[in-house]
């Protein structure tokens, strides 16, 4: 087992790739050991996605945002299909603009600072032989294939 400090968006990146991998080239014992790292990294996106969920719902500026910004969607949708409407509703739809910027910003920055937390894991790696296998067991990207292969080989 090895312990890891890494930040919370690489194991996101990992475990996003890793949650949908084929192990069908693989020996059964390297297939526990990557249901096992999987398993491990799971809490770390679950927390994730809980606090951002969490500061999406905590930063909404007021009571009736999601009404808001349903009648926004219709706005908008209304424009691009008859490219008028009403000009208290483009008033209405302007005001809103710079309040959901806003809300965005706040939840953006918040997701940011979720995902460059550092937290602590620990896994038995995988042998180079084993990672091999599991790429010729997936159509992975480069990207994909770095941002595991640097956390779990």
């Amino acid at each position: 087992m090895e312990k890891q400090t890494i930040k919370t968006e690489k194991v996101l990146n990992a475990y996003r790739v890793l949650s949908t991998a084929k192990y069908s080239k693989m020996a059964d014992e390297d297939k526990i050991k990557v249901w096992r790292i999987a398993r491990t990294l799971k809490p770390v996106a679950d927390k994730f996605d809980d606090d951002s969920k969490d500061a999406a719902e905590k930063f909404k500026p007021s009571e009736d945002f999601d009404e808001k910004l349903q009648k926004a969607q219709e706005y908008e949708r209304t424009i691009r299909n008859t490219e008028k409407d009403s000009e208290e509703r483009a008033v209405e739809y302007g005001k809103f603009v710079g309040e959901f910027n806003a809300y965005q910003k706040l939840v953006n920055d918040a997701v940011k600072e979720f995902a460059n937390k550092e937290v602590e894991v620990e896994f038995e790696k995988l042998s180079e032989d084993a990672f091999g296998k599991l790429m010729a067991s997936n159509e992975w990207t480069m990207e994909q294939t770095m941002e595991i292969g640097m956390l779990i080989v």
